[in-house]
């Protein structure tokens, strides 16, 4: 008979067991495994346990029922129904509890009570309680609690080890379990429960594999203060955070499991048989350790005890409280700082905000100074041309008064041009040694008309007859000019201004101001209010006096202390004790000992900077040099001033008609109002000389001025530039641009007159030095050998004119052709041309081009382009235009013009 599951149809009691017949439930292949242990339910369902799992089979249909199989790898021992109907399955893992349809719903474990994972048997008595054999005892389910009372060999078993399927239950309701040391049989009805009593104690606290004790210390502390059965708290170190603790119950018979916690967190179970626990690496803190110890279900109470594991002293909680206070002190401090340079940036940017608007008002007031001066150049030099030609007394009053407010506007002009000056450190001192009783009574001279119509006294009060002090007469005279000037507006008819001199000696100031001159100048006017004293030197500050504030800009006072500053001095205000009026007093040190060697004044080394300038100096009628005629018919002399043309470029129509008709006497004058204009006549005239302005449309007088000098047909003219932008950089780069002359307005019309002939004389003396006028030295031959420089010149020209044509021709050419490297012919070109390699060739091909434009051949343009080496007859004409200032065309019809003009003559 095959192997499988077979089943016997029961015998009738008559029947004999020959007619007993076996059948085949299912075979060897559908069982798969070896079969452990079976369970019939009178359902009419066969659990089936085996090797590898349970199946379920339905007997009338012998097909599984639900799940092919579950439990899958596991040896299922023994099969049982309990009370509930529930399957239990024992198996090497515990017992898993199971519905008909074998879905699992409980799994019970050692943790659950078993004495033992692997279960032998399982039997339900007639109490319908449930009783399990394991390999290591019996225990019975508790349906209360869901748990296993255990019971071993000290309850008074045999033995502990059961074997697999060994039980059976009696009619009387004994149950016996076979094991390997015999039968255990008994009755449940007998069998009490005892509840586990055990008190738990520490017996040990191991440091380093060291027992502790009331005199081990951990670092300054004590690890127990008692013996360690009765000890309640440890106290570790940050350093020794690694320990073991043992533990023991006083119930010695019955055998138990230890439990433990940290902090009340989860319990954590011991091997069976361990009473031991170790911890590594703590971090500092309070721990509260537990530990328990179970039997089956039962506890034990539980033991406590604390350890603590103090901190270094750098993370106690009194070093955490001064950390907290050093960094709340730094977060203070920086908040603090930045609190302060919140205030520090808004003060600069209110200082800043203050500038800018003074800076504004400035800019505002010298840009109206440069519109001034082009009124004031047709105010001053037709009244200097008055003055020097009408002899009526009564109206020479009249060009007295009107002169002296235009001085008094150039002054005012001359005032905000020094604080620029002084503000961008333009403005260089040049200290000389002066008779200051004698420079003072000098400006106080001036003021002699101004104190008599006011009906003022103006004295100068001193006990010196002289006294010698080191300042810069130009400047130093300003102060004293605006002090006075102050004064007079101030004061009421027939008032009174005094001025004191003094030399005085105090040790107690600081060097220089130890040994000084004193100078009060004091007046009897109105005063000034205590609140304003500190704000009166202020740039365009002006005091609540309506009279003052009509006669004032605000820029006086502070232009004379920055002068007195810049002459190492001090400046202050105060009112008159017991009278009228206020004193400005000026502290200047005696001797140069202070000055340094860049202040003392050279007249080898004055530059242009520390020159005075052209608004700074008076205005005085210069007679123009002139060329005479003596060989006049009526014997008198004969001015002859039309020989030489110059070109006025001026945007302004008054500026322009009044030079046209002033220089027209003396010239041939030709005028346009721009610098586009004037190089179309400039171009087709030739002038002498031209008078340009700077501030124009379209093309202003630099870009004018720039065209003219790179030009090699017009840089020979003089240019002299006439503007009212009169700063040292405006000078500067009007001269470094190759002007000639630089004149300010208001310009003085004799000393125009007189640099415009100048300039043209010197060219007429350069032209007869190359045209070899002056000496007759051309019939004299003297053999001069041919310089280095000269033997180069003639090989790149030559060169040049072999490959005129040729549009590839380059400075690579040429240096391989005469044998040096590109280097060294662009060095050369630029020594001796002022050109570089391609502006040389081109200018030669050009050259060239205008020798062609001039013959009598009537070439094409890209004919001409062609020959000169141009591909592009477009780049050829713009070319030409460049360097001629008109385009190859109107070259060619300006020839045959003046070639006609030629003829007619």
């Amino acid at each position: 008979m095959g192997t499988g599951l077979y089943y016997v149809d029961l015998p009738a009691s008559s029947a004999s067991y020959s007619d007993l017949k076996v059948h085949q439930a299912l075979s060897e292949k559908e069982i798969n495994q070896w079969i452990n242990t079976l369970l019939y339910i009178p359902n009419g369902r066969l659990y089936i346990g085996t090797y590898d799992g349970i199946k379920c089979i339905d007997t009338e249909k012998l097909k599984v029922v639900g799940k092919e199989k579950v439990l899958i790898g596991l040896s299922i021992n023994t099969i049982a129904q309990g009370p509930d109907d529930h399957i239990w399955a024992g198996t090497p893992e515990g017992i898993y509890v199971m519905d008909y349809n074998l879905n699992i719903i409980e799994k019970f474990t050692t943790h659950n009570g078993l004495p033992n994972n692997l279960i032998s048997s399982i039997i339900v008595d007639k109490n319908k309680d449930i009783w399990v054999s394991t390999s290591q005892g019996i225990a019975k389910y508790n349906s209360h609690n869901k748990s296993f009372i255990p019971f071993f060999a000290s309850d008074g078993l045999y033995n502990n080890e059961f074997s697999r399927n060994a039980y059976c239950i009696s009619p009387d309701g004994k149950i016996l379990f076979g094991g390997t040391n015999g039968i255990v049989f008994f009755n449940p009805n007998d069998i009490e429960t005892q509840k586990f009593q055990s008190n738990i104690r520490i017996t040990g606290f191991y440091l380093h594999d060291k027992a502790v004790n009331e005199m081990t210390q951990s670092g300054s502390y004590h690890v127990i203060d008692n013996d360690i059965f009765h000890t309640q708290e440890i106290n570790l170190s940050h350093y020794d955070n690694s320990f073991y603790i043992e533990f023991a119950t006083d119930n010695f018979i019955s055998p138990q499991n230890y439990l433990y916690s940290m902090n009340n967190g989860t319990w954590n179970s011991l091997p069976k048989g361990s009473s031991r626990v170790s911890f590594s690496n703590l971090p500092v803190g309070k721990y509260e350790f537990k530990v328990k110890a179970i039997n089956g279900t039962s506890e034990s109470k539980i033991k406590t005890i604390v350890i603590n594991i103090h901190p270094a002293w750098y993370n106690s909680g009194l070093a955490w409280v001064i950390y907290i206070l050093i960094i709340i002190s730094i977060i203070a401090i920086f908040i603090h700082q930045a609190k302060e340079k919140y205030r520090v940036r808004q003060e600069m940017l209110k200082h800043k905000h203050l500038e800018e608007i003074n800076e504004s008002k400035l800019q505002f007031f010298i840009n109206i100074s440069h519109e001034i001066r082009t009124p004031m150049s047709l105010i001053i030099s037709p009244l200097q041309k008055l003055i020097s030609t009408d002899n009526d007394s009564e109206r020479q009053k009249s060009y007295s008064l009107i002169e002296r407010n235009a001085q008094r506007i150039l002054n005012l002009i001359n005032q905000l041009m020094d604080i620029r000056k002084i503000d961008k450190n333009q403005m260089k001192l040049s200290f000389t040694e002066v008779d200051l009783i004698s420079f003072i009574n000098d400006i106080k001279n001036t003021f002699a008309y101004q104190a008599a119509a006011k009906g003022a006294k103006l004295n100068i009060i001193t006990q010196m007859e002289s006294l010698k002090v080191w300042l810069d007469p130009n400047n130093f005279d300003k102060v004293i000019f605006n002090l006075l000037s102050n004064s007079f507006k101030h004061i009421q008819n027939e008032g009174e201004i005094n001025i004191y001199i003094n030399s005085v000696n105090n040790s107690s100031n600081v060097y220089p101001l130890n040994n000084y001159a004193e100078i009060i100048i004091e007046d009897n006017g109105t005063g000034i209010k205590e609140s304003e004293m500190e704000r009166i030197f202020e740039r365009f500050y002006q005091i609540s006096d309506d009279r003052s504030r009509s006669k004032g800009t605000g820029i006086g006072l502070h232009l004379s202390m920055s002068l007195i500053k810049m002459h190492h001095g001090t400046i202050t205000v105060k009112n008159n004790e017991n009278k009228s009026g206020c004193s400005f007093t000026i502290h200047i040190p005696l001797g140069c000992s202070h000055l340094s060697t860049e202040e003392l004044y050279q007249n080898s080394n004055k530059n242009i900077s520390e020159q005075p300038s052209i608004e700074d100096q008076p205005l005085q009628h210069i007679p123009a040099s002139i060329e005479e005629n003596e060989n006049s018919e009526d014997g008198t002399k004969k001015v002859i001033r039309k020989k030489h043309s110059i070109l006025i470029v001026e945007d302004e129509d008054e500026i322009r008609n009044y030079l046209l008709t002033e220089l027209g006497s003396h010239f041939r004058v030709l005028s346009c109002s721009n610098g586009k204009e004037a190089l179309d006549l400039i171009m087709h005239h030739m002038p002498d000389l031209v008078l340009s302005d700077i501030m124009m449309p379209e093309v202003n007088g630099i870009t004018l001025l720039r065209k003219l000098k790179q030009n090699i047909k017009t840089n020979h003219i003089p240019v002299i530039l006439l503007t009212a932008k009169n700063s040292e950089k405006d000078y500067i780069e009007g001269l470094s641009l190759g002007a000639d002359a630089y004149i300010a307005k208001p310009f003085n019309l004799d000393i125009l007159i007189t640099t415009i002939e100048n300039l043209i004389k010197n060219r007429e003396i350069l032209r007869n030095n190359f045209s070899g006028k002056q000496e007759q030295n051309d019939n004299i031959e003297v053999a001069q050998p041919q310089s280095a420089d000269e033997k180069l010149m003639q090989k790149v020209l030559k060169v040049i004119n072999k490959n005129l044509n040729n549009p590839d021709l380059n400075a690579e050419m040429i240096a391989a052709e005469v044998g040096i490297s590109r280097v060294h012919l662009y060095r050369k070109l630029k020594e001796l041309t002022n050109q570089s390699t391609r502006d040389f060739i081109r200018n030669i091909r050009l050259k060239q081009a205008e020798i062609l434009l001039k013959s009598e051949k009537n070439y094409s343009m890209s004919e001409i382009a062609q020959l000169v080496g141009f591909n592009n007859t477009t780049y050829f004409s713009n070319a030409f235009k460049e360097l001629y200032g008109v385009s190859p065309s109107k070259y060619t019809e300006r020839c045959k013009e003046k070639e006609e003009e030629k003829k007619d003559e």
